[in-house]
């Protein structure tokens, strides 16, 4: 079933990646090159999968509706692992857009496991919130201690993961965009579609399959869909790794093995790019892959992004995700939900990011839009 979902939605890709190429800053030319990893030509249908790579998909916030915000609210976003970048970006900016909303907002570490995630809720809780947002986790990551939010009377508002308790427990997801799966599939779809363009057509893949969390396989089974969709490719091995194995940096050993064990392997996907900049770009050099790899990360995390600037080998792209436009939104999609109002689409950017295409001239990706400055009009600031 994710499967197919995964390969449906690239039809709706396509035409929601109409509305960020009418909004899009464009910092460096898309689709262009007309070459591949190589140097040489590519086919038009490569070139294709790498305009479309490029071009992302988004929205420009046109349509966000006023609303009212509650005065001094205690708010807890819950981090789901501060050690990880691509936790800890979307966290700081979630404090950021809660303090100027005009509330208390104060951080828990869910320390990347699952007990750490239900004592950092529970931390929450006893920290008397209002509202809860956790980071980077679904609802069945911590069932139990969601639940014990709720019964505590905590509004409970998704960070980016998904409610797949059942039944649901959080007030609201954060939603993207409308008809169109959650984001993670866009990642491994634009993933497939970067690594087919870049290998004209002959991607030869291992996959890191994030398993803690619901969404690792949705980035996995998308990439496989819409590679299988392209028809130019195969996956050669899906690697397993869970966040207590990310922590204590074990899973760098898997990851090599699998590379070692498939030498004809051209294509890395990394669900997300915190992998890239806590370790596993480094192990990728330090194993003599990083020439023969284009090696793919997720979410745009600043140190990505730094790493990609700088021509640091072991990582050659990122899917980007405007981060601190996602963290805002949630903290919208909480304002709108306490007042009783249907949670308002946040449309974030999404789009690849490499040496030559989308990357900023300097600082992180902020996609493609002034979000700030909407969000705090809608929120009469």
């Amino acid at each position: 079933m994710i499967k197919a979902q995964a390969v449906t939605s690239i039809a709706a890709l396509a035409l929601a990646a109409l509305v960020l190429s009418g909004c899009s800053e464009a910092p460096a030319e898309t689709g262009t090159g007309g070459t591949g990893e190589t140097g040489g030509e590519i086919s038009a249908a490569a070139q294709e999968a790498l305009d479309r790579a490029f071009t992302g998909v988004g929205s420009d916030l046109s349509d966000l509706e006023p609303t009212e915000v509650e005065d001094g609210l205690d708010f807890f976003v819950m981090s789901c692992g501060e050690q990880n970048p691509t936790c800890a970006a979307p966290a700081a900016a979630m404090l950021e857009a809660a303090e100027a909303a005009g509330w208390n907002a104060q951080l828990v570490d869910g320390k990347l496991n699952p007990e750490g995630f239900a004592t950092a809720i529970r931390q929450a809780i006893a920290g008397g919130a209002d509202v809860l947002v956790p980071v980077g986790i679904g609802c069945g990551a911590a069932a139990a201690a969601f639940q014990e939010a709720k019964d505590a009377g905590v509004t409970i508002i998704g960070g980016g993961g998904v409610d797949d308790c059942d039944p649901k427990i959080w007030d609201s997801e954060r939603l993207w965009l409308p008809d169109m799966p959650p984001f993670f599939y866009t990642f491994g779809g634009l993933m497939a579609d970067y690594a087919y363009g870049k290998t004209d057509g002959d991607v030869k893949a291992v996959v890191i399959n994030s398993t803690t969390n619901v969404w690792g396989p949705w980035i996995t089974e998308s990439f496989e869909g819409q590679l299988e969709k392209l028809g130019g490719g195969e996956v050669l091995e899906v690697v397993d790794i869970s966040d207590p194995e990310t922590a204590d940096n074990s899973y760098l050993q898997k990851v090599t093995s699998a590379l070692l064990a498939n030498p004809d392997a051209n294509t890395l996907i990394v669900p997300t790019d915190g992998y890239l900049v806590t370790g596993l770009a480094a192990a990728i050099e330090q194993a003599g892959f990083a020439d023969q790899l284009i090696t793919i990360g997720a979410f745009g995390s600043d140190g990505a992004i730094d790493m990609i600037r700088e021509g640091q080998p072991g990582i050659t792209a990122t899917v980007a995700l405007a981060t601190s436009w996602e963290a805002w939104g949630s903290i919208d999609t909480a304002i709108r939900i306490r007042n009783g109002q249907e949670a308002a689409y946040i449309g974030q950017s999404i789009q690849v990011i490499d040496a030559d295409h989308n990357l900023p001239a300097s600082g992180g990706y902020e996609g493609s839009t002034d979000f700030r400055a909407k969000f705090l009009e809608s929120w009469g600031k």
